[in-house]
This record gives structure tokens, sequence and C-alpha cells, in this order.
């Protein structure tokens, strides 16, 4: 049985106050990414990384072999460059920042959005970014609670990230679907990735969403047809 420190055990061990978590968020987090602690060369994304406390929480639980990446607004982010952090300058919904970004790192385990919070950012980081996960990666979004707020609610999709994943549980059964049966979320063309427009294959890529509060989890993994047999 391994000894090795919760991360919430190691959250509650810091006191240099840089890191800013809900207490409720730590048993979800324990549950998806425990698997990805002894995985050689983890690599992690995090949105929103302010003076770098949870990058280094992420350090210390994944261990010196992970490689860490965040992306900020903030141009003083970039000192924490000194630390060995990978930081990233840009918008999280500029399309063109966030391309050349994934070209740069290529896939990854872990993406974290802890970004502006608002439902335009989530619904657009998410279309960008989840086709850069990992076969067997997460996806988490955190404070998906903003969705509520008036200055963040506001979406160019006409829907909040709830709205948005809850829309996506239908294309879990997409190998049972067809696909001229629906639309795809609705979301104007212009808008949409290649998996966003072929709904059938986005739901062929996750495996299971979970929600909690303030939090929504995607497991990422390629699912192959069902099939069934009488024995």
């Amino acid at each position: 049985m391994s000894t090795d420190p919760t991360l919430y055990e190691l959250f509650l061990s810091r006191d240099d106050r840089d890191c800013h978590k809900w207490h409720h968020y730590f048993e979800v987090y324990e549950r998806y990414l425990r698997p990805f602690r002894q995985k050689e060369s983890c690599k992690i994304l995090e949105i929103g990384v302010q003076k770098g406390g949870s990058l280094r929480l992420w350090k210390e639980y994944f261990g010196a072999k992970a490689r860490l990446y965040g992306i900020d607004v903030d141009p003083s982010c970039k000192i924490l460059q000194k630390e060995g952090f990978h930081v990233f300058i840009g918008d999280q919904t500029d399309a063109k920042f966030m391309t050349d970004l994934m070209k740069r790192i290529g896939p990854i385990d872990v993406l974290i959005d802890d970004g502006g919070h608002t439902t335009d950012q989530q619904i657009m980081t998410f279309l960008m970014l989840f086709p850069l996960v990992k076969d067997g990666g997460v996806y988490i979004v955190e404070d998906v609670h903003s969705n509520f707020w008036p200055g963040y609610n506001t979406s160019r999709f006409g829907i909040n990230f709830y709205d948005f994943a809850k829309g996506l549980t239908d294309k879990l059964s997409s190998w049972h679907m067809d696909i001229r049966s629906f639309e795809a979320l609705s979301i104007p063309p212009k808008e949409r990735t290649t998996a966003i427009n072929n709904p059938n294959e986005l739901g062929k890529s996750i495996f299971g969403i979970h929600f909690y509060d303030s939090m929504i989890v995607f497991e990422k993994r390629k699912i192959k047809e069902p099939w069934r047999e009488r024995r």
C-alpha cells in the first residue's frame, strides 16, 4: 500500500498562501489523478497559474519526472519559468495562440482549466484542447459555478458550460445513433472543430463525463464499436 501523501495532505502542508483551492476538490482530484503519479514523463497543462502555487503543488504530487505547462494572460507569470515550469502567456480563447501552443507541447495526459471561468472561455477551450488530451487522459474544468454569476455566464453559444457538458452526455451513445438525426450541439459551423462537426466521432473519444460541485471531469478514451453476444 502506497505511503505517499495525498494531494490534499500536500495542500494542507503548504504555508505560502499561493495555492487557492476549494477543499472538496481534492477528493475528485485524487480519484482521477492518482493513476498518473507513477506514469513516466506525465504531461500536465494548467490554464490559470497566478502566482504558481498550484503548479508547485502539482510538481510535488506528480514528481520530478512530470512535465508541467501553464497558460495565463498575465505576463508577470512568465517569472515561473525560473522554477522550471513551461509558462505561456496568452488568451485561452485565442484560436491562433492555442493552435500554436498545441503544436509546441503536443499531446498531454492531464488538462485542468482553472482560467478565466467565463462560459465562453470554458467552451472554446474545450473545443480547441480536448483533442490535445491523450487517449486515457483526463480533462478537468474547475469552478463551473461561475456559470451562474453575472458577467461570467454570457456566451456566443447561447448555453453555459453545464448545458454544453450535459449535451455531450448524449454523444456517449454515439455508436447507436444516426448522425443525420441531430445537429452538433447547436454550435454555429464556423465555431466547430472537426470533432464537434461530427458529434459521433466526439462521442467515440469520451469514456465518461462526471459532474461534481463546481467541477466537471471528462475521461478520454477511444471507444471501440460495442458488441454483444449470447452465452
